[in-house]
C-alpha cells in the first residue's frame, strides 16, 4: 500500500461536508477518481486492491471487498467491531481453563473456573460493503496513465439519523484503501467524476472565492499577511484566465497554488518562496511530481517558467493566449496586459 497518503481522518473533512451541502439530492455515494500510472501498478502500489499491470495493460477486478489487513475500517467492514462499554457497570464473567490432574496430563484433566469483573461489550456486525473499480479513461505514453473511479457501493441518505456516522465510516474506508475521497450524487455520470481527478493535486472546482482561498490557506501552519495577499492576488489573476478548476499541491509541489485551464494546460507557483510561475502542458501530471530543482537541473521540456520580473503578468497572459487561442480575449485579461509594466 502507498505509504504517502493519509491513512484515515479523525473527523469527516470539512470539504466533504461542504460539498454534501451543495449536492441537490439526498442519495449520495462516497467515491474518488485517481490517475494511476502503469509504473505505479507494476510496482505493486495498488496490489492491496488486486490491481496490477502486465503486457496487456492494467488488470483489476470490477468489484472487491477491501481486505481486513488494509486498515481498521476495512477490518470493521469485513469482520465487525466490538466496543468496550466503559460507560456501563462492569459485570461478572466466569472463565474456564482445562488443567491436568496433579500436574500430569497422563492422569487426566479437570476444569478450573474463576470469576472476574469485566466491561460490557457491544458487537457491531460487519456491513460487508464492496468497492467497485471502473476504468474511465486511458492516457497513452511511455508510462500510460489510467483514470480509475473507486466507489464504495453503499448508498448514504442525507435524511437518515445515522447519516453522519455512516458517512464517517465510509469516507475512511475509501481513504485508507485509495488515499483519496470525494462524494457524489448517486446518479452522477462519468463526466462528473472526470472533473475531480486526484493525481498529486487537490482539484477545487470553480466556486466560492472565500471557500477556495480558505481551503488553500489551511495547508499553511501560520500563513503570514504577505502570503495571504499574494494568494488573493494570484487568485484574481488566474480568475481572468477562466480556469475549469483550481489546484492546490499535495505532494512535490506542496506549497503550490494554480489553475487547470484545460487537460493539457496548468498554471501554478509556490506561494511561500518561489520567484517564478510555471506553465505546464501535455505531461503536467508527470512533471508536477518533480521538485523545481529536478525540473531545472534536468532541462526538461513540456513547461515554461516565468520569473517574477517586471511585466511577468503580461508574459503569462500572452503565453496562455497562444496556447488556448482565445479570441476575443476577456476584458479583464486585456486590463491586466495594459496594467502590467
Amino acid at each position: 500500500m502507498n505509504p504517502n497518503w493519509k491513512k484515515t481522518f479523525r473527523k469527516t473533512p470539512d470539504s466533504i461536508l461542504r460539498k454534501i451541502a451543495r449536492i441537490d439530492g439526498d442519495q449520495i455515494v462516497v467515491a474518488a477518481v485517481k490517475a494511476i500510472s502503469a509504473s505505479e501498478l507494476h510496482a505493486g502500489l495498488y496490489r492491496h486492491l488486486e490491481m496490477s499491470y502486465d503486457a496487456e495493460g492494467a488488470q483489476f477486478s470490477e468489484r472487491i471487498m477491501p481486505h481486513p489487513r488494509n486498515g481498521k475500517f476495512s477490518t470493521w467492514n469485513a469482520q465487525g467491531r466490538e466496543i468496550i462499554r466503559k460507560d456501563l457497570p462492569m459485570v461478572t464473567k466466569t472463565f474456564t481453563l482445562e488443567a491436568p490432574n496433579f500436574g500430569d496430563w497422563s492422569k487426566g484433566s479437570h476444569d478450573v473456573d474463576w470469576d472476574r469483573d469485566v466491561y460490557q461489550r457491544d458487537f457491531i456486525p460487519p456491513t460487508e460493503t464492496d468497492m467497485s473499480i471502473a476504468l474511465l479513461q486511458t492516457k497513452p505514453g511511455d508510462d500510460p496513465r489510467y483514470i480509475f473511479r473507486f466507489r464504495i457501493e453503499r448508498l448514504l441518505d442525507k435524511t437518515s439519523k445515522d447519516f453522519r456516522a455512516e458517512l464517517f465510516r465510509t469516507v475512511n474506508l475509501l481513504q485508507e484503501n485509495v488515499g483519496a475521497v470525494d462524494v457524489f450524487l448517486s446518479e452522477a455520470e462519468t463526466a462528473e467524476y472526470l472533473k475531480t481527478i486526484v493525481v498529486h493535486w487537490d482539484i477545487l472546482p470553480p466556486g466560492d472565492r472565500t471557500e477556495i482561498l480558505t481551503r488553500v490557506l489551511s495547508r499553511f501552519r501560520a500563513p503570514s499577511e504577505d502570503l495571504r495577499q499574494k494568494l488573493h492576488s494570484r487568485y484574481t489573476l488566474l480568475e481572468t484566465l477562466r480556469p475549469v478548476a483550481y489546484i492546490s499541491g499535495t505532494s512535490g509541489f506542496q506549497r503550490y497554488f494554480g489553475a487547470l485551464l484545460k487537460d493539457d494546460l496548468v498554471v501554478f507557483e509556490n506561494l511561500e518562496y518561489g520567484n517564478a510561475i510555471y506553465v505546464m502542458f501535455e505531461n503536467w501530471e508527470e512533471l508536477s511530481k518533480l521538485s523545481r530543482l529536478d525540473l531545472l537541473r534536468n532541462r526538461l521540456t513540456g513547461f515554461e517558467r516565468i520569473v517574477h520580473r517586471a511585466g511577468w503578468e503580461r508574459v503569462l497572459v500572452h503565453l496562455i493566449r497562444g496556447r488556448m487561442a482565445l479570441e476575443p480575449y476577456s476584458a479583464n485579461s486585456q486590463a491586466i496586459c495594459r496594467a502590467a509594466p
